[in-house]
């Protein structure tokens, strides 16, 4: 008979081969793979840039874009988005100048896709007139969505501005600006990566102090924003895709794949340090820092997924590219990056670059924050005062958050649009007030009833004058006669142009709006123009974005959950993001809208934030937080499995983790940051928001607040129901198929369930 320890000697003399890992047998296919994807993908996103479009701003569905496309199409009106101002050096009213004039009318009528011209010269309307007589105003509205309203403008301006003798012509208005900025944008994009790509390598190169090793996650990088811009591309092709789009995305997916090649690497290092072999330490890596980056890849793109739940074209578009992108730079990280690490091994781990000063640096940094951790530790409730209140008075300025568009003030001093604007605001009293344009589709013209509504319109309060098919109305009382009446136009309903003294973002022009819908009569009163759009889109953000940024944390909490067994971190995650972000909205007012940083940029104080930007500023930096929360707590949680200690495990996290944090959290600050060198107050302000953000969250929040919470909670943070526990190794179960391992061990000073 064979003896049990026979057996058991035979057994040890022939172990079981252990497979190769999928990354190492199939390392050159992948790479290959990897590079045909990427020549193809620069190939395909050639033309990106000439697909996209300065528009998309407003929801669709809102009253006050159905009223402007109800005002194009059928009455031959609008709101006036482009302006021209034909100057001459003597009377623009004379004969001579005149003569021109008109005959500049009478083309610009003509072009295809504008709507009308209204000049000073025909009927003679002295408000289009400046003081000295030396310049005219000429208000077109143009037909089309963005896209063909941008090329029409394009056009126009092209054509028409410059010496078309005796006058001058120069362009303004809000599809100058658009122009102006779409160029810029395209200008912003080479500069920022100019900026970012080398700062990014010092870093890496100081980290690793190896050009080996700083060139994968440059890699990745390239892999990443070459597929962005594919992306882009296709998406492009099917749905108007703003132009900002490039210049955020980019940076976006090349900040989060040098941040997530960066956890791969230095994972990889670790266990080759550890005395693993290459194909045993891709398989650690991919097993440890591999499933943290897949769980970081799909907090990120659940934060992201809000952004689609707008109904503005510029979230959605901006929504569906990051979402691209996290998931291509995920792909990059989790299957390309191994392969990389398993083609070059231990050549990772040499470091033939030698800097002497950050060599001790880097020999200090587990000390430094071995010492960090124990500090916070030790006085936890003081850190969590002391840093919160810090970071609430940071976000103070929020409160005098003013919301408006993009205008001139964004542009540069020197910008050609923003010096005609500022000239013709000079000129034409008419253009500092506004106008709204009230349409009622159900009440014919010339009906006593469209006379009753023109009356009750301009008794409203900051309603100056009332102009339109009836005649002209003050105070209740009509002051002009109404003018000869297109037999055409009756029966298809009549309009209103309000006019008022305030500016179209000022809380007066919005409570005109409100008034002027809430007129009774035969129908609704429907209201365009850019105070309307404004009080469409507060409406909109506040109905779509509240509950929709409730749906995603609370899916991110739940993956939390699943990732860590507990039901305080998931809370406490959410929390701790949410206090920092509000330092991006103290920002936002304290250094563009009063302007105590744009000035240092080149513009001045923006004097509004544009609503589109917080949501943006939100689900971006909300993810990118949840990012370096899942590090650390994949450090922290992996610690604690192995000794069921809270403060050794808070400890050793933070020891691990916090100085990659702060590097991977320093490469997104410089690429968002990066954009802060753009010409364009409005990348301006996302770039420097989110780069300091993310600073904060990586250095007050991760460093500081959480382990003082996380010392605070000690084994609670560990606690979830037993109900829970439960419904969570189920899911777990069902996803691996296999018994959920792992679990945190229940130790005598755990709190029982």
């Amino acid at each position: 008979m064979v003896s049990r320890e026979t057996v058991g000697e035979k057994k040890r003399e022939r172990p079981a081969a252990v497979p190769r890992h999928w990354a190492v047998t199939y390392r050159w296919l992948i790479l290959a793979l990897a590079l045909v994807a990427v020549l193809g993908s620069g190939i395909a996103a050639g033309d990106v840039r000439g697909r996209l479009v300065d528009g998309g701003y407003f929801d669709p569905s809102a009253e006050s874009s159905r009223a402007e496309r109800l005002l194009t199409q059928r009455y031959g009106s609008g709101t006036p988005k482009l302006m021209f101002v034909a100057r001459s050096t003597g009377a623009v009213d004379d004969r001579q100048a005149s003569a021109a004039g008109r005959r500049l009318v009478a083309e610009l009528a003509a072009e295809p896709g504008v709507v009308f011209v209204r000049a000073p010269w025909s009927p003679p309307t002295p408000s289009l007139l400046s003081a000295d007589r030396h310049a005219a105003l000429l208000m077109l509205a143009v037909a089309g969505d963005d896209q063909q309203m941008t090329r029409t403008a394009q056009r126009l301006i092209r054509k028409y501005v410059g010496v078309r003798a005796p006058l001058t012509v120069e362009a303004s208005g809000r599809l100058s600006i658009n122009r102006y900025v779409e160029e810029q944008s395209r200008r912003g994009l080479v500069s920022s990566e100019t900026i970012g790509l080398p700062l990014v390598s010092a870093v890496l190169l100081m980290v690793f102090g190896s050009v080996l090793a700083c060139a994968l996650p440059l890699a990745m990088g390239l892999v990443s924003v070459t597929g962005a811009m594919a992306a882009l591309d296709l998406l492009a092709r099917h749905y108007p895709v703003n132009v900002f789009a490039l210049n955020i995305l980019t940076a976006l997916g090349f900040g989060l794949a040098v941040d997530y090649s960066l956890i791969m690497v230095s994972r990889f290092r670790e266990e080759l340090d550890r005395g693993l072999e290459v194909p045993d330490a891709v398989r650690a890596t991919v097993r440890s820092a591999g499933r943290t980056v897949a769980v970081s890849v799909t907090v990120v793109t659940l934060s992201l997924c809000a952004l689609l739940f707008l109904p503005t074209p510029f979230h959605r578009s901006l929504g569906a590219g990051a979402v691209a992108v996290v998931c291509l730079a995920g792909v990059a990280a989790l299957v390309v990056q191994p392969a990389l690490l398993a083609l070059f091994g231990r050549r990772l781990s040499r470091r033939p670059v030698r800097l002497r000063w950050w060599r001790a640096r880097s020999a200090g940094a587990p000390d430094f924050w071995q010492r960090l951790a124990r500090a916070v530790l030790r006085r936890p409730l003081a850190v969590l005062i002391t840093v919160s209140v810090f970071l609430v008075l940071l976000a103070v300025p929020a409160s005098g958050l003013r919301m408006g568009f993009i205008d001139e003030d964004w542009l540069p001093r020197d910008a050609a649009p923003r010096l005609a604007a500022e000239r013709a605001r000079a000129e034409f009293p008419l253009l500092n007030g506004t106008t709204l344009t009230a349409l009622t589709p159900q009440i014919p013209p010339g009906s006593p009833a469209a006379e009753r509504m023109g009356r009750s319109l301009s008794k409203l309060a900051g309603a100056d004058l009332v102009t339109g098919a009836e005649g002209n109305f003050r105070e209740g009382y009509r002051i002009a006669a109404p003018p000869a009446r297109p037999a055409d136009n009756v029966g298809r309903g009549t309009w209103f142009a309000l006019t008022t003294q305030a500016g179209p973002y000022s809380a007066t022009a919005q409570r005109l709006v409100g008034a002027v819908r809430a007129q009774k009569g035969a129908g609704p009163v429907l209201v365009a123009g850019e105070t309307a759009a404004l009080v469409d889109m507060k409406h909109t953000l506040a109905q779509y974005l509240g509950w929709a940024a409730a749906l995603i944390m609370t899916a991110v909490a739940v993956l939390l959950f699943l990732f860590t067994g507990s039901v305080l971190i998931p809370v406490k995650a959410v929390v701790m993001n949410l206090l920092s972000l509000t330092v991006a909205f103290g920002a936002m007012v304290s250094l563009f809208q009063e302007g105590h940083l744009s000035r240092l940029l080149g513009g001045t104080a923006t004097g509004h934030v544009d609503p589109l930007i917080p949501a943006v500023v939100f689900c971006i930096a909300f993810g990118l937080s949840m990012d370096y929360e899942v590090f650390l707590m994949a450090r922290i949680r992996e610690e604690y499995l192995r000794t069921g200690d809270n403060e050794r495990a808070v400890v050793t996290g933070l020891q691990r983790t916090g100085r990659l944090v702060t590097v991977g959290a320093l490469a997104i600050v410089i690429v968002l940051g990066a954009l802060a060198g753009s010409s364009l107050a409005v990348l301006q302000e996302i770039g420097v928001c989110l780069a300091l953000t993310i600073a904060v969250d990586a250095t007050l929040v991760r460093c500081l607040l959480v382990p003082a919470l996380m010392g605070l909670a000690g084994h609670w943070n560990w606690w979830a129901p037993t109900s829970l526990r439960r419904v969570r190794a189920l899911i777990l179960s069902r996803l691996t198929r296999a018994r959920v391992l792992h679990e945190p061990p229940r130790m005598s000073r755990h709190p029982r369930d």
